[in-house]
């Protein structure tokens, strides 16, 4: 029996991070640095009971688990796990707050995130052998038991909930102004990528001049690009009035826009591309041979078949101009950035944090949702055929 060595590498990962670093941090009020507490303080006779579900999750890693049952278990134990330090983590800051002056706050410390990274790799390592279904249910129970805790109020005396409460209009703001500017960029991504993908599908001599356009702008890096549309964009907008009413100036939205719908082009060009060249010719001559038009071909044969490459490249597109929309922070097109850079101007982690972490998740979920919309899109022969 050859061990998981990458869910070992997960359990030591998590046991090193619980006994040598902080699990919280007490510190006086949201910007100056606290007083380090470790788990075992925290938790008291609950640490007994991780240290066991480590142990079991140690010898589950030892062994050969070829059986999904085996990578089921392992992986709602990481879980269960995770839950548990959470629920720790939000007990002690109660404990912690409920002595300590109004203004103070616990912060989850380094040992905290790390053994939580530790979970994570064991639920990779056991989950990426499970079946789709099993393995997105048990990949969202660790979160919706998480949610179930902060909905509770088990988590509400952290420093990262106390934050998000005090600007709770304002996170809901710019979460929004995030969402709109990503989704915009990224459809209209798509709504030009996808085309450009076609035309050089038809046109094979047209593939090294498109490539060649899409390309260009992903050599700049982004906040170059930005600095270079704000001289072009605020002449625009002093030629054209209505353009500034508009809201198209060298600042703001405009720009951020832009360059994402520009980062945008190449995956869902190249993977339109990719798309339409996976489809057999023997399937499109079959399709002829029936008496199929060319557009019956297309819309009926070839789309299909092409379909999940193409949302592939969206999906890649959107992840993407998710996190590259925090850089329209920096020139007052708002978003999740704003709060970030807020947070770095003010000295505060938990607000820094607020944002990052929101950035993730966010990421996360256009990544895991699009990869569900494209599984039930897709016709079933098809998808067995993948």
């Amino acid at each position: 029996m050859s061990p998981d060595l990458i869910s070992l590498g997960g359990v030591a990962l998590t046991l090193a991070s619980l006994a040598g670093l902080p699990f919280v941090v007490l510190r006086p009020n949201r910007i100056l640095s606290g007083v380090p507490r470790s788990a075992v303080s925290c938790s008291g006779a609950l640490f007994y009971a991780l240290l066991a579900l480590l142990a079991a999750l140690a010898f589950l890693a030892l062994r050969k688990r070829d059986k999904a049952l085996w990578n089921a278990g392992a992986a709602l134990a990481a879980e269960l796990l995770l839950v548990l330090l959470f629920f720790t983590a939000g007990r002690a800051a109660r404990a912690l707050s409920a002595q300590a002056d109004p203004v103070a706050r616990v912060s989850l410390g380094g040992g905290m995130w790390l053994a939580v990274l530790g979970l994570y790799l064991i639920l990779f390592a056991c989950s990426r052998s499970l079946p789709t279904g099993p393995r997105m249910a048990v990949l969202l129970s660790g979160p919706a038991a998480i949610l179930v805790l902060l909905a509770s109020g088990a988590l509400s005396e952290l420093s990262l909930l106390k934050e998000l409460a005090n600007r709770r209009e304002t996170y809901l703001a710019e979460l929004r102004r995030h969402l709109a500017l990503s989704l915009a960029s990224a459809g209209a991504g798509a709504a030009v990528g996808i085309p450009l993908g076609l035309l050089m599908h038809r046109r094979p001599a047209s593939e090294k001049f498109v490539f060649f356009a899409v390309n260009l702008a992903q050599t700049i890096p982004p906040l170059s690009l930005l600095g270079l549309l704000i001289l072009p964009l605020s002449a625009l907008a002093l030629r054209f009035p209505l353009a500034a009413r508009l809201g198209v100036r060298g600042v703001g939205w405009t720009p951020a826009g832009i360059v994402l719908f520009l980062y945008a082009l190449l995956p869902i060009a190249g993977n339109t591309l990719a798309g339409f060249r996976t489809v057999p010719p023997e399937a499109v001559e079959a399709a002829r041979g029936m008496g199929m038009t060319a557009a019956q071909r297309f819309w009926r044969i070839e789309l299909p078949l092409a379909f999940p490459v193409i949302v592939s490249g969206v999906r890649t597109a959107l992840t993407q101009n998710i996190g590259n929309a925090l850089l329209a922070g920096l020139i007052g097109g708002g978003g999740l950035g704003a709060l970030i850079y807020l947070g770095l101007a003010q000295a505060a982690p938990d607000l820094i944090l607020l944002g990052a972490l929101s950035v993730a998740i966010l990421a996360l979920a256009a990544d895991r949702g699009l990869e569900a919309l494209v599984r039930a899109l897709t016709p079933r022969g098809i998808r067995s055929g993948a």
